[in-house]
């Protein structure tokens, strides 16, 4: 199993784990961040488990996705597109 991480400093690191134990034996910088002012960052470097941790005075934006909250609930009677109109057939 493998997946791709997105740093606060806008790098991207590759992460291995082991498929039985899903331990991470391998963490490579894949791409450098165009805004990144890491001086050890660059590509193919290998990361400590910590170098990937979040940064803790790094402030994240949390992006909600309501698109579904128009739609209501199936029973409910008020039943919407998926573009939040409203539906007057009953199927």
């Amino acid at each position: 199993m493998s997946y791709n991480l997105s740093l606060s400093c806008g790098c991207l690191v590759y992460v291995s784990c082991h498929p039985r134990t899903r331990l991470a034996h391998t963490r490579v910088i894949q791409r450098r961040g165009g805004e990144c002012t890491v001086r050890r960052h660059e590509v193919g470097l290998h990361l400590y488990l910590w170098e990937i941790l979040p940064d803790p005075h790094h402030q994240s934006r949390l992006e909600w996705a309501d698109a579904f909250d128009d739609l209501g609930w199936p029973g409910d009677g008020d039943r919407r597109s998926a573009f939040g109109e409203k539906r007057t057939d009953r199927r």
